[in-house]
């Protein structure tokens, strides 16, 4: 189970779809050469390879492949701005508790929960659901559990991740609302997914 796969790297679908178009062009790049044109170096090829993963895009493993949904999402969307794509990525992060167990929490149990939220009560949330794994790394006012609560609140609120999908607002400076709005998908199958991007 994975709970800290992102680092600082919060979803970004442009850098998402620029790794996954080097490495299925050059598969034996190295982490430093995928990661040069965004002026980063071979740790963010890592953090980005792991978000392909935890959307459901790539399988895990040392090598890029996709899978047989992120093999559909790449014949039909490469640069991940189709409003399915962002909803397939939902979908996906918060599907599998092992796969990302923190954004599980978010959508199942912290969200439904809530009408509005602050940052600490986010932070409060995922320490009581983490710490098992680390009281040290995850426990109450860890600096771990303060990353986790920014890059899931990153991740519904700005647009180059999946702030177009309208689930989360900032209220003020210090609140965010929860917003409840019709989803596209999930998709059972390659086959459905395919036909959501034709019609």
């Amino acid at each position: 189970m994975t709970v800290y796969f992102h680092g600082s790297f919060g979803l970004n679908r442009k850098y998402m779809a620029g790794v996954l178009a080097t490495c299925l062009k050059n598969p034996s790049a190295t982490g430093d050469e995928i990661a040069e044109p965004f002026g980063y170096k071979a740790p963010f090829t890592g953090r980005y390879k792991s978000w392909l993963h935890k959307t459901g895009l790539t399988t895990k493993g040392r090598n890029t492949e996709l899978t047989p949904i992120g093999d559909v999402v790449w014949n039909h969307d490469p640069t991940f701005e189709s409003p399915v794509t962002q909803w397939l990525m939902h979908h996906e992060l918060c599907t599998d508790p092992d796969r990302a167990e923190a954004w599980h929490f978010f959508a199942h149990k912290f969200a439904p929960s809530h009408d509005s939220f602050t940052l600490e009560q986010l932070e409060n949330g995922l320490a009581m659901k983490l710490m098992s794994h680390h009281p040290t790394h995850f426990g109450r006012g860890s600096s771990m559990i303060k990353v986790i609560a920014r890059k899931i609140v990153q991740c519904y609120t700005q647009p180059e991740a999946l702030g177009a999908l309208g689930i989360l607002t900032a209220a003020d400076k210090k609140t965010y609302k929860v917003h409840r709005p019709s989803q596209l998908g999930p998709w059972k199958s390659p086959a459905m997914l395919g036909n959501a991007y034709a019609s």
